[in-house]
C-alpha cells in the first residue's frame, strides 16, 4: 500500500482540508478497492467508513478534552 503524502512544503496551504484530501485520496482508493475484493458492497464499504470516521472523531474530541483539563490541572496535590 503506497505511503500517505506528507504536507505540502508551503508553511501554511491556502486550504489544507484540500491538501489532506489529496494526500490520502490515492491510498483510500487502494482501500476501497480490496474491500470490493473482498466482496462486500459500495454501500457496505461507505456506511463502515462513516462508522469508523465517526469513532475516529468521538475519539479524537476525547482526548483532546483529557488534555485540556490535564494542562490546567494544578502540578501539585497533597491530602494535608
Amino acid at each position: 500500500m503506497p505511503k500517505i503524502t506528507d504536507t505540502i512544503t508551503q508553511p501554511q496551504p491556502t486550504d489544507r482540508r484540500l491538501e489532506c484530501e489529496r494526500a490520502l485520496e490515492e491510498d483510500f482508493q487502494v482501500f476501497t478497492s480490496l474491500a470490493e475484493g473482498a466482496g462486500w458492497s459500495w454501500q457496505e464499504i461507505a456506511l463502515a467508513l462513516m462508522e469508523l470516521t465517526e469513532d475516529y472523531v468521538m475519539a479524537m474530541r476525547l482526548s483532546t478534552k483529557i488534555a485540556e483539563n490535564a494542562s490546567v490541572a494544578p502540578g501539585n496535590k497533597t491530602l494535608h
